[in-house]
């Protein structure tokens, strides 16, 4: 199994699937984590990481995680 070459669309092909799953499931995380930097000391909107992720998926919906990706 070792002497079996992978052919370099195939390995294209799973760099890109790789890099799509990676992104859908770190950018809702980093979406969060700027908003709770972003937050001025006086107004905090969000508690924590869960509640932020929470209160975006119910104002705007469950894309609405993924607005700057699909633009």
């Amino acid at each position: 199994m070792a002497d079996k070459q992978i052919s370099l669309p195939a390995k294209l092909i799973n760099g890109g699937v790789a890099g799509l799953i990676g992104v859908t499931c770190v950018f809702p995380i980093d979406l969060a984590k700027t908003r709770l930097q972003n937050q001025q000391n006086g107004c905090r909107l969000y508690t924590s990481m869960s509640d932020c992720l929470m209160k975006t998926i119910r104002s705007e919906g469950y894309f609405g995680m993924y607005r700057e990706i699909l633009l």
